[in-house]
Order: structure tokens, then sequence, then C-alpha cells
């Protein structure tokens, strides 16, 4: 982990008595309890989302279009990173055009996850359900990591770090694996904590490196939390007076070059589509930007009383009641002046300072902060969801809340403090639990599945080749099955529709017709692959009918009573 590579200045104050009289380095040290960390993250993450690591292989979220998408892009990523990198950008989706995994979100660092499970398994849902789990555990480590730092409390940080890995938030967005990488902004801000306390060549390049992994795990939190990084830096700043130190701006130009640097290679395919036409208008942010009542929706089971009172709601950002509780305990030690205070009141300061402005950055363009960004910070354009600000709000109330367990813990001392602390752990984990995922059984391979495997690799195309906006997602069932032989696909879902596709939609819906043909030959399609299920059932024998009269275009090589596989004749060998 990035940062076990720096001692800093977090100490142990309790080594065990046991240890044989050597000296034992603070790095040392700090791996072996954040193992230990891992491992009990671990332990929860497979108990708080069960039953997903009892049916690791077997299952997963097919309920919707980005859950299947999600599975489908974790899995390409992890197959292009162990087979061929150099095509990584040009994803088997909307052929032959190239740089596709641009189209959508990339999720390379998920994808890099995942990479350990493809090479054993080949499985595309154990591959994308391990990247799920790992990426509750990462981000229990690095929130555990961040407040351990800022309060040198163990159990400040692990009532921090199952706050804010096992949010709501988190719980509630399964299916969109981006959202799952929470743990990268809490990693920037970590190198963000310790550029500021001791500026220095090494510190900024570790900053620079986090901010390169946020950005890469997913485009929210890359623009997000960069500007929470920004913020940072200013207000720390300012508070130490290194502000106006000319070194440590050289010193921050230096983190910003080599994140700004590092990224901009893996952003070129993103600025191009930017500029086809791949933007969000503000009607479409308000669309998906958060209101009061957001703060109080929870996934979680000791919340969900709450949800009949609320009413409407769009986002899911109720950070827990446990970090509420203990942010404003700190926040009152903090006005006192308490000197039992464990952390900095500028620290405090910063946090509350991030959670008012995530939560007015929230509420979309109407509350006037978003609409300053959107106009300003580039690439704001080409997100849409406002309402994803807040994360950061349960991220610094996480980190607020570990501080105020922090400091009453100082207070507590022997059976006080272990009746305390088990009260405290025993309603934190209770608090935790949305009961057990509701995860479906992964689909059998089908027959046609299993012939394209064994086919040489020439482009598909499937139909039903769904059209409309409100049934164009259904295209994620070929992607998803695609992953299990990975011939390139005509078919396509993502948040950019390329214009020839588009303008040809009404054509493809009239397949087997002479123009929809047409355009299949264009693309050098070589395979037809019909879902007969996924048809009305008044149309599927008068297409049957129809397509048995193009045998000498659409070769038969399969049929059964599901599905059908065809290969596309080429015009030049007597095909209509």
């Amino acid at each position: 982990m990035l940062w076990t590579l720096d001692p800093g200045p977090w100490t142990l104050d309790d080594v065990e008595l046991c240890l044989p009289p050597v000296v034992v380095s603070p790095t040392a040290s700090r791996a072996r309890e954040l193992l230990l960390v891992a491992v009990v993250a671990l332990a929860l993450t497979v108990v708080l989302t069960w039953p997903m690591a009892g049916r690791f292989g077997t299952s997963g979220r097919f309920d919707n279009g980005d859950a299947r998408f999600s599975i489908w892009n974790v899995s390409w990523v992890a197959h292009a990173l162990t087979s061929d990198p150099r095509n990584l950008w040009n994803a088997n989706i909307f052929y032959p055009h190239k740089g596709t995994l641009a189209y959508s979100e990339a999720n390379l660092v998920a994808g890099a996850i995942g990479v350990p499970v493809w090479v054993l398994t080949h499985n595309p849902y154990a591959t994308s359900n391990f990247t799920i789990l790992m990426a509750f555990v990462l981000a229990a480590l690095a929130m555990y990591a961040l407040v351990r730092h800022l309060t040198g409390s163990r159990w400040g940080a692990a009532l921090a770090a199952v706050s804010y890995a096992f949010c709501s938030f988190a719980f509630a967005h399964i299916g969109h694996i981006q959202l799952l990488m929470t743990f990268a902004p809490a990693l920037a801000l970590l190198r963000m904590h310790r550029f500021v306390d001791a500026p220095g060549v090494a510190n900024a390049m570790w900053l620079g490196l986090s901010l390169v992994v946020q950005a890469l795990a997913c485009a929210y939190y890359g623009l997000y939390g960069g500007m929470a990084v920004a913020v940072g830096i200013i207000w720390f700043g300012a508070w130490s007076g290194q502000w106006r130190s000319p070194k440590f701006w050289a010193l921050t130009a230096l983190a910003a070059i080599v994140a700004i640097g590092l990224t901009a290679p893996f952003l070129a395919p993103y600025a191009e589509l930017r500029h086809a036409g791949l933007t969000r208008s503000l009607d479409q942010q308000r669309l998906f930007s958060a209101s009061w009542r957001d703060y109080f929706a929870s996934a979680l089971l000791v919340y969900r009383w709450m949800l009949p009172m609320i009413g409407q709601w769009g986002e899911v950002l109720f950070p827990g009641g446990l970090a509420l509780v203990f942010a404003a305990v700190a926040l009152v030690y903090a006005v006192r002046r308490s000197p039992s205070l464990a952390m900095s009141r500028r620290v405090m300061g910063f946090y509350v300072l991030l959670a008012l402005l995530a939560f007015w950055a929230s509420l979309g363009p109407d509350a006037g902060l978003y609409k300053w960004l959107f106009d300003t910070v580039p690439f704001m354009t080409m997100l849409r969801a406002p309402a994803r600000f807040g994360l950061f709000v349960t991220l610094a109330l996480a980190v607020l809340g570990g501080a105020g367990l922090a400091t009453l813990e100082r207070g507590w001392t022997g059976r006080r403090r272990t009746a305390w602390l088990a009260v405290v752990a025993v309603v934190g984990l209770a608090s935790a639990s949305v009961g057990p995922l509701a995860l479906e059984t992964a689909p059998p391979e089908s027959q046609a599945v299993t012939w394209l495997r064994r086919l040489p690799e020439g482009a598909v195309a499937e139909f039903p080749f769904f059209g409309s906006r409100q049934n164009f997602f259904h295209h994620t069932w070929y992607m998803m099955a695609s992953t299990l032989h990975w011939h390139p696909l005509v078919n396509g879902y993502s948040d950019y529709l390329p214009p020839d596709v588009e303008a040809a939609l009404p054509a493809l819906a009239q397949f087997p017709s002479p123009e929809s043909l047409r355009f299949l030959r264009e693309r050098d399609t070589r395979y037809v692959l019909v879902h007969w299920e996924r048809y009305p059932v008044v149309l599927r024998e008068p297409l049957r009918v129809k397509i048995g009269e193009l045998q000498d275009t659409l070769r038969p090589m399969l049929n059964d009573a599901d599905t059908s596989l065809y290969e596309l004749v080429p015009a030049a060998s007597g095909g209509r």
C-alpha cells in the first residue's frame, strides 16, 4: 500500500510487551497492523455482503443494465491487460469502431484488481464479485490508515473505517463498480496530509500518484476528490503559513505535474469524445442532483424506518448514525478547546469545510456552487450526477466521527473503557448491515455461446437489436455473454452512441431487411445470433420463416428453441 512506504508521524505506542528486545521499525509495525486490519476488513466484508462470497462464481447483480455493464467492463479490462494490453481501449463493442472502452467509464483500477481471479478462472462473475469484495476491503483499509494517521487511535480509525467502507452509498451502488472505488479519495487525502505535514519531493510524488489512482478508479472521484485535495492544500498551507513559501508551491506543482502527466494519456480518448459530443447539459445535471431527503435515505437495515418519513428521494446518502453522533462529540470538544481533543482543530476545520462544500455542490446547478464548477473545471461537463458529491460528506463525517471516539476514548479507563468500546463495536457492526444481498444466479451458458467460443474470430451481431431509449440497455445481456467468447460485437451499450449506429437503428429493428444486412456487411459481420425468446411471441414464427428464406445469405449453424446462430455470407459469395 502507498501509505506503508513512509513512516511519517504515525507512531504505535502499544507494541506487545512480549516481543524480544529488538528494534522494530515503525514501517514494519504499521505493515503488520494494516495486515491485521485487512484480515478483519475481509471477514466483515464477507459477512456484510453475504451471500456474495458463498456464490462467488455463480451469482451477481443482473437486474439492471449498469450492473451487467460493470461485469463486462471489469472482465474486459482484466482480459485485455493479461492478453493484449495494446488493444485495451479497443473493447469488443460497436465493432469496428476503435477506442470504445472510452465510450463510458473505463474502470481501469477495478479491472486491474480483478486480474488475479480472471487469470485463475476466466469467470466474469467471480472476477466482478472479487472486485466488489476488494473494494470494500480497500475502502476500510484506506479510511483506517487516514484516521489512524490523524488521531493515533486504533478504535477511532476502526469506527471511521466501518462507517465509511460500509456506508449506505456503497451498498446502494453494488451494481456501479466505479462508485465502489471509495478507497481512492481516502487514500488521496491521506497522502495530502502527509504532504502538508512534511512537504518534500517524495511526499509530493506520492500525492501525485495517489491522484492518478483516484482518477483512474472513478472519474467522479478523480474530479471531486482532486478538488478536495486542492482545498486541503490551500487550507493547510494558509494555516501553517507555508503558502508564503515558493518551495511549498513548487512541490505542489510537482504533485500536479505527476498527476496530470500520468493521467493525461488515459484522458486523451475522453477529450476526443468530448469534442464529438459526449457532454451533459445542466438540465441533465439537475435530474441527478441531491436534495435534503437523500441525506436521510439509507440502504442499511437499522435506518430504513426513515424512508417512509422522507417521501421521494433519488440518491442514498445517509452517512450513518454513529458517524453523526461522534462527529458531534468531536465538534463540541473542539468548540470547548478541550485539551483531550484527539484531532487538531485545524484538521477538523478542514473536514467541516469539506462536508459543507460537498453538500452544497451535491445540490446541483440551482444551488450555485456546482454551476460554477461546471463552467470552470475541465471535464465536469462529461459528468451527470452532482449527488455523488455526497460521498465526500460521508467521508468527512466518518473522519470527524473517528476523532470523536478517539477523544472520548482518552477519558475511558479500565472496565469502563472496555464496556464502552464493546458497546460502540456492537452498535457499529449491527448498523452496517443491509441484510443478505439480493443476488441472482448467473444465466446458463447457451449452446450458441459454446459454439462461438470454438469458432474462428469474427464480428457478431445479436438480435433483436434494441434501439429505443427504453430498451437499449438490453444490449448489456449480449455484452455480458461475450465475456465467455470475446468475439467483437456490432452491438454495444455505453454513454456514447456512435452516430452511424444511431442512424442505422431503424433499419436494424427491421432485420433481416436488405438495409440491415447491408449495414452488417459494411462492418464485416461474420456471425448473426438471434435470441428468439427476446422477441414478442407473435413475431417469432414470421421471423423464422423470413430468415429461412435467406439461407444463401444467412447460413444456419445452430438452431434451437431459444437461439439460432447463422454465418453471414459475404455478398461476393452470392448472398443477397
